[in-house]
């Protein structure tokens, strides 16, 4: 028998890992702007809601005043729609027992403006805690409109 001559197994070459493929460098720079905008995705998506729902609700109580709903109470869910969404701005600690002037510093200092008149500003101060009310209730729901779109998408760290 006839023995071949067989020639021994040649190995590739071991490359280097660098210079990398170009798929790695598309990988890695997708991976550098997950980074960068998932923290500002999640804030934004944290906000977002808060916002919508404050105007849903607000709709829902000028709905309301078209359907007959009290103007008294129309006043009341008002001042408990800016006070829920100063809690969820703010946190519960310090949004839930504001009164008085600081609370409608409070409301200004977060819109950043001037949103009520002075008149709006009175009945925000004290005006849900007298017997009768005298309010113009589209001019105060416009404004409280106002206010919402006003606020800021940046959300400060809450502790609470």
């Amino acid at each position: 028998m006839k023995q071949l001559a067989l020639k021994d197994i040649h190995l590739p070459d071991v490359g280097l890992w660098w210079p990398l493929a170009p798929g790695w460098w598309m990988l890695l720079i997708l991976l550098l702007l997950a980074i960068y905008y998932l923290p500002r995705l999640l804030r934004w998506l944290r906000w977002k809601p808060v916002k919508t729902l404050s105007l849903g609700e607000l709709a829902r109580i000028r709905i309301g005043l078209g359907d007959g709903l009290d103007e008294a109470r129309a006043l009341e869910e008002i001042s408990i729609l800016l006070r829920r969404t100063v809690i969820s701005y703010r946190g519960r600690v310090i949004g839930a027992s504001i009164t008085g002037k600081s609370w409608v510093d409070q409301l200004r200092q977060l819109a950043g403006d001037e949103c009520f008149t002075a008149d709006q500003n009175e009945w925000l101060r004290i005006g849900q805690y007298q017997p009768s009310t005298r309010c113009d209730l589209p001019a105060m729901l416009h404004s409280c409109e106002n206010w919402i779109r006003a606020l800021p998408r940046r959300v400060p760290d809450v502790a609470d």
